[in-house]
């Protein structure tokens, strides 16, 4: 009998620590899935009533397209990344602490949206810094583009596509 009680003790950290293990997953999975969802709303949400920004509210007189387009992509992720940061932050939190309660060959990738999103507005301000600081300034000060916008069909627009 005696053998039977230590044997158990040792078991008892591990059953122990496979309840806390399940559980605690449980919880992060379910987190993960809250923060998709409200990350989802968000997203939706930063477009609901996004403004349609033609080339003309640009006031861009002669200035060369691709260098437009360098200052609506910049800005457009700015704008974007501005109104998820919140979301970016709990979202990612909420991978990070599922893949460090799972194997490594479980581990979640990290949607690649955020990631994307938050590098294109780096690689943007880098082509932005390139443009003529009057250019700059005068894409700054446009209220229009601090907000999210329809960057996709101005860009199209401005180049002649549409």
């Amino acid at each position: 009998m005696k053998k039977f009680y230590y044997s158990l003790m040792l078991l008892f950290p591990i059953i122990v620590f496979a309840k806390t293990a399940t559980s605690e997953l449980f919880f992060a999975k379910k987190k993960l899935q809250e923060t998709t969802i409200s990350y989802t709303k968000s997203m939706e949400t930063c477009f609901e009533h996004t403004p349609r920004v033609t080339p003309s509210q640009l006031e861009i007189d002669k200035l060369e397209t691709e260098l437009v387009v360098d200052a609506v992509y910049y800005l457009h992720y700015v704008a974007l990344n501005h109104c998820m940061k919140d979301e970016y932050i709990r979202f990612l939190s909420a991978v990070n602490y599922y893949n460090s309660l799972v194997n490594r060959d479980e581990w979640l990738e990290v949607d690649s949206f955020v990631i994307s999103a938050l590098e294109e507005e780096v690689r943007g301000e880098f082509e932005f810094k390139q443009l003529p600081e009057a250019v700059q300034q005068h894409f700054l000060q446009l209220d229009i583009l601090k907000t999210p916008f329809d960057a996709a069909t101005l860009v199209m627009e401005l180049r002649g596509d549409l």
